[in-house]
């Protein structure tokens, strides 16, 4: 088996840290998901289940992310990158928009999570260009 040409190595790199940025993002949703849960348990009637909503939409977008960082961006699939970008993007605009826009936490803490995401992005774009560069080089 040859070795790998140098592009490759990077790409693959960028590929794996842009996924452990998605991983990140992950598990820090869901301990969000998890704290807005608890959050329910003062609430009652439609403010309980609207909270209680909210967390189980939050556990399923941490999921996700981390799914498709660990079966698609480590392994720099063009889908994969396709779905962190726009869904954790996703997420994270309505997050700055209605959170942290308004001033409802600060901005530094407010602009942590999507700075995991513009790294991960990042390294991912990185190594997806690497592979259209060159399709023919195993990544």
């Amino acid at each position: 088996m040859l070795p790998l040409p140098a592009v490759s190595i990077r790409a693959q790199w960028a590929a794996r840290l842009g996924a452990l940025c998605y991983v990140a993002w992950g598990l820090f949703h869901l301990s969000v998901a998890h704290d807005i849960y608890n959050l329910g348990f003062a609430q009652t009637g439609i403010d309980q289940g609207r909270l209680y909503q909210l967390a189980a939409y939050m556990l399923c977008v941490a999921m996700f992310a981390i799914a498709v960082a660990a079966f698609g961006n480590w392994r720099n699939n063009e889908r994969g990158y396709w779905l962190n970008i726009c869904v954790v993007g996703w997420a994270d605009g309505v997050w700055v928009l209605v959170v942290v826009l308004p001033g409802y936490v600060p901005l530094l803490r407010g602009l942590a999570p999507p700075a995991l995401f513009v790294v991960g992005a990042i390294f991912t774009t990185i190594a997806r260009h690497a592979a259209r560069k060159f399709p023919d080089v195993a990544i």
